[in-house]
C-alpha cells in the first residue's frame, strides 16, 4: 500500500518513481510522490507552479482534501483521487511495474478514461451533455518498480485494475451527490425548483380552506424522491436528453431534440408512465395539465425532462388534493 498521510495542510503520497502527469507541473519526470493541496480563493498556473513542492506532483483542488479523498488500492495499482461537485477530479495511480515511458503513457490514457466513464456515470454535465469533468481535472501515473509490463489497457491484470480503482475512488471521493444536484443534472431543476413550481400550481386552484399547505407539498415530495422507482425516469430522462442533445439519438437530431419536435412521443410515454406509478389516471391529467401551464422553470427544460417534471409535480399534487378534499 503506498504511504498517504495528511500534513503541513495537504495530502501526500509518497511513492517514489518515473511519472507521467498532467499537473501543472506535468510531463515526464522522476517524482518523490505527489501532493494534493486546497487553493483557497483565486490562483494564476503561474502562482500554483512557482509554489510547487520540486520533487513531487502538485494537484491542486478548492475542496477539501482531507475531506473529499480516496484511496483505493489492489495487487498492482494505489490510486488516490480527490474530487468535489462543480469542481476539480484530481486522479494519481500508483503501479507497482517497471518505469518504462510507454507503459505509462497507456496507463495515463486509461486513467484519464475511467475518471470520465465516472463522471458520466454519476451524471455530470454540462449544458445538457455528458461531460468526463471538470476544466481544471489532472491525472499522473506513477510506475515505481517490479514487474517489466509494456502493455497496461484493458485486457491485461494491470491495466483492469487500474480501470476498475480510478472509477471507484472518484465515485467515494464525491460522496453523496445529493437530491438537489441529481435532479439538476437530470432533470435541469433543482429541489428548490420543484417545490415552487407546485406550489404556483396549487395557487391556481386552492382548496378552500386548506390554508398553509407548503408543508404537505415538501412531504410528499420529500417521500416520492426516496422511491428508487421515481429515479428510474428521472435517470432515464437525463440520458435521453444528453444522448439527443449530443445527437447521438437515433431518427433524431439534436436541433429536432432541441426544438421538441412533435415526432417524439416517447417523452409524453415516459411522463404518462410515471404520474400513473404515483396516483394513477388522476395523476395523469394534471400532468397533461401542468405540461400546458409549464410553471417556473419547466418552460425551459428539454424533451424529455420535461414531461417527467411534469409528472413528478402532478402525482405530488393530486396526492395532495386526493388528502385535502378526501382526507385519503
Amino acid at each position: 500500500m503506498t504511504g498517504v498521510r495528511v500534513e503541513e495542510g495537504g495530502l501526500w503520497v509518497e511513492a517514489p518513481g518515473l511519472a507521467l502527469s498532467s499537473t501543472v507541473d506535468g510531463g515526464l519526470r522522476r517524482v518523490k510522490g505527489a501532493v494534493f493541496r486546497q487553493v483557497r480563493g483565486r490562483a494564476t498556473c503561474g502562482e500554483m507552479e512557482a509554489g510547487a513542492y520540486p520533487d513531487y506532483l502538485n494537484f491542486y483542488t478548492a475542496v477539501d482534501v482531507e475531506r473529499r479523498h480516496a484511496v483505493v488500492s489492489g495487487g498492482w495499482v494505489d490510486v488516490v483521487a480527490t474530487a468535489g461537485l462543480g469542481n476539480t477530479i484530481n486522479v494519481l495511480a500508483v503501479m507497482r511495474i517497471e518505469p518504462d515511458a510507454r507503459a505509462l503513457a497507456d496507463a495515463f490514457r486509461l486513467a484519464a478514461e475511467a475518471k470520465a466513464v465516472a463522471a458520466c456515470d454519476l451524471g455530470i454535465r454540462r449544458g445538457g451533455r455528458r461531460v468526463g469533468g471538470d476544466v481544471s481535472d489532472a491525472v499522473a501515473v506513477v510506475a515505481t518498480g517490479g514487474a517489466a509490463k509494456r502493455y497496461v489497457g484493458l485486457g491485461t491484470d494491470v491495466g483492469e485494475e487500474l480501470y476498475r480503482l480510478v472509477r471507484e475512488a472518484v465515485v467515494k471521493a464525491l460522496g453523496d451527490l445529493g437530491v438537489d444536484w441529481e435532479l439538476r443534472q437530470n432533470l435541469g431543476v433543482g429541489y428548490g425548483d420543484l417545490l415552487n413550481a407546485a406550489m404556483e400550481i396549487y395557487s391556481r386552484a386552492p382548496v378552500p380552506g386548506a390554508g398553509d399547505v407548503g408543508k404537505a407539498v415538501k412531504e410528499m415530495l420529500d417521500a416520492y424522491l426516496a422511491d428508487p422507482n421515481v429515479w428510474a425516469f428521472i435517470y432515464a430522462a437525463g440520458e435521453l436528453d444528453a444522448k439527443a442533445a449530443a445527437g447521438c439519438h437515433r431518427g433524431l437530431t439534436a436541433e429536432e431534440h432541441a426544438g421538441d419536435s412533435k415526432k417524439i412521443i416517447a417523452d409524453e410515454a415516459l411522463g404518462v408512465a410515471l404520474a400513473q406509478y404515483i396516483n394513477g389516471f388522476k395523476a395523469v391529467e394534471m400532468m397533461y395539465w401542468i405540461d400546458r401551464e409549464k410553471p417556473g422553470p419547466l418552460a425551459d427544460l428539454p424533451m424529455y425532462a420535461d414531461d417527467v417534471a411534469a409528472a413528478l409535480l402532478a402525482g405530488v399534487l393530486s396526492r395532495l388534493y386526493d388528502k385535502l378534499i378526501y382526507g385519503v
